[in-house]
C-alpha cells in the first residue's frame, strides 16, 4: 500500500538554525523530508534572541520553502501554549510534530495528535523554564525575556534555581508526555523514563537520532593538516572523545586511566572535542597529572566540521556516567549519544561505557566495545583487546558502518518518522469513521 503523506503538518522545532548541533540537523532533515514528500508545513520556534544572529536567522528562512514563525519565548510555557493554539488554528494541520514532549496538551485543547521526539532529558531534567500560568506571558515580554535569558545563560542554569523549580516542572512535563499521542524515544533508556511518568507502553516507539553517514565517511582527506594543525606526532595514536564537558560526560575519569592506557601504547594522545562547565577542572587535572603534552582540548567544534575530527583518529571513546546533583537531586545521563552514530559512519573502532542508552546504539562486540562506567579495569581490558587484535577492529568497524547505514543514516530515520505520521493518521481516521457513518444517511436525513 502506498503511504500518503499528511498534507499539513506543523512542525514545533524549539531548537532551529541558524545555529547547528544535533536538535537543529534533526529538525532541518525533517521538515525538508515532509517538504519532498508534497507536505504543506509551518515551523514554530524560539524568537531570534542574539541580535548578531537575527540576519542569518532572516537569511536561513528566507531559502526554507516553508514559512518559519520565531515567536516562541524561551520561558513562558503557558504564552507558548496559548500562542499556538491561535496559530495553529489559523494554519488548520492534521498533524503536531514537536522536538520534545512539551505541547502533548495541545493535543486536548485543538483535537489534533500530536507525535513527538524525546531526547530523554527532556524527561529527567525538564528545561521548561517558568512552569506556572501566572506570570508567563508577562515573562516572555521580549524586553524582559532576553535579559532574563541571557542571564540563565551566562550562569549556566544554576542548580539552586533547578532545584527550586524541579517539582513544578516535573508535574507540568508529566502531563504534557502522557498526553502526546505517539512518542519516538532515543534509546531503550529513554523509553523506561517515559514509562516511569506514566506514558503508556503502546504509545513509545524507539528510533534512535539519525546521521549523514556519507559525510563522515568520506572525510578522510582532511586527516593529515588536522594532525598537523593540532601539533601531534606523526605515528601518534589519536584516541578522540567528541562531548559537553559537563560531569555525566566522565572526562576526569578518562583522564585519570590515561596513564594506565598509554602503558598500553605509548604513542595514545587524547584529543577532547567539546566545551563546559567542567573544562577548566579537566585541564587542571591534566596538569596534576603531568599529562599536558598527550592532551589537546580543542574546544567546540562547528557541527559542519566535526567529521574532519573523527577522519584525523584512530578510535573513539565515550566514558558517560549516571550524574546526580547534589543540589538539584536531578540526574543527568547519556541518553543515547549521537556521537556514536557519527563514529560507526566514520569507520573508527568504538568504546563505550555500558551507561543509559548508550547500549541502544552501541551493543558489546557488535559495533563497539562498552565497558562499565567508571570502571577503571574493565576499561582497560576492553582497550587492550581492541589494540591487540586488528581483526576485531576490522569487524567492528565494518559492522559499524554497516549499521550506521542500515539504521542510523538520515533516509532511514526520516522514513521512520513518515510511517509514523502516517500510522498515527490513519488510526484517527479509523478512529472517526464510525461517528461520519452515523451522521452521513441518504438525503440528508438525521437519524
Amino acid at each position: 500500500m502506498t503511504r500518503q503523506p499528511a498534507r499539513r503538518i506543523a512542525l514545533i522545532l524549539t531548537e532551529f538554525p541558524p545555529a547547528f548541533g544535533g536538535m537543529q540537523t534533526h529538525a532541518v532533515a525533517l521538515a525538508q523530508s515532509l517538504l519532498h514528500e508534497g507536505c504543506t508545513l509551518a515551523v514554530y520556534t524560539y524568537r531570534q534572541d542574539q541580535p548578531g544572529l537575527a540576519a542569518a536567522a532572516a537569511a536561513f528562512d528566507a531559502q526554507c520553502g516553508y514559512p518559519v514563525h520565531r515567536v516562541l519565548s524561551r520561558i513562558g510555557h503557558w504564552h507558548n501554549h496559548r500562542l499556538l493554539c491561535r496559530l495553529l488554528r489559523d494554519f488548520s494541520p492534521e498533524l503536531i510534530y514537536a522536538s520534545n514532549v512539551y505541547y502533548g496538551q495541545l493535543a486536548d485543547a485543538l483535537g489534533l495528535p500530536v507525535v513527538c521526539r524525546s531526547v530523554g532529558n527532556d524527561v529527567q531534567r525538564p528545561w521548561i523554564s517558568y512552569p506556572w500560568r501566572a506570570g508567563s506571558t508577562l515573562l516572555s515580554h521580549p524586553l524582559l525575556e532576553g535579559p532574563l535569558h541571557r542571564l540563565y545563560r551566562r550562569c549556566q542554569a544554576p542548580e539552586w534555581l533547578e532545584a527550586l523549580l524541579r517539582h513544578s516542572r516535573q508535574r507540568l512535563m508529566q502531563t504534557c508526555a502522557r498526553a502526546n499521542r505517539l512518542i519516538l524515544a532515543n534509546s531503550d533508556y529513554t523509553r523506561g523514563l517515559l514509562q516511569a511518568q506514566g506514558v503508556a507502553e503502546h504509545a513509545i516507539r524507539t528510533l534512535p537520532g539519525g546521521v549523514d553517514h556519507a559525510r563522515f565517511a568520506r572525510a578522510e582527506a582532511t586527516a593529515a593538516a588536522l594532525r598537523a594543525r593540532l601539533g601531534l606526532p606523526a605515528d601518534a595514536y589519536l584516541l578522540l572523545t567528541a562531548c559537553r564537558l559537563v560531569a555525566k560526560k566522565g572526562i576526569d575519569f578518562l583522564l585519570q586511566a590515561l596513564p594506565a592506557l598509554r602503558r598500553i601504547e605509548p604513542r595514545l594522545h587524547l584529543l577532547v572535542v567539546g566545551d563546559g562547565r567542567e573544562r577548566r577542572r579537566c585541564e587542571a587535572l591534566v596538569a596534576t597529572l603531568d599529562l599536558q603534552a598527550a592532551v589537546r582540548f580543542a574546544g567546540r567544534v562547528p557541527q559542519e566540521e566535526i567529521q574532519h575530527y573523527f577522519a584525523a583518529s584512530d578510535c573513539f571513546i565515550l566514558a558517560s556516567r549516571i550524574s546526580i546533583n547534589r543540589i538539584s537531586g536531578l540526574a543527568d545521563a547519556e541518553t543515547m549519544g549521537r556521537v556514536l552514530c557519527e563514529a560507526n559512519a566514520a569507520g573508527l573502532p568504538v568504546l563505550a561505557s555500558r551507561s543509559g542508552g548508550i547500549p541502544s546504539v552501541i551493543r558489546h562486540d557488535d559495533n563497539g566495545l562498552l565497558f562499565a562506567s567508571d570502571d577503571a579495569a574493565d576499561l582497560l581490558a576492553q582497550f587492550s583487546r581492541l589494540h591487540g587484535d586488528a581483526d576485531l577492529r576490522a569487524r567492528l568497524v565494518a559492522r559499524g558502518r554497516q549499521r550506521s547505514r542500515e539504521e542510523f543514516d538520515w533516509p532511514v530515520i526520516l522514513a521512520a518518522h513518515h510511517r509514523a505520521f502516517a500510522e498515527v493518521l490513519a488510526s484517527r481516521a479509523t478512529a472517526a469513521k464510525p461517528e461520519l457513518t452515523l451522521n452521513a444517511t441518504p438525503q440528508g436525513i438525521q437519524p
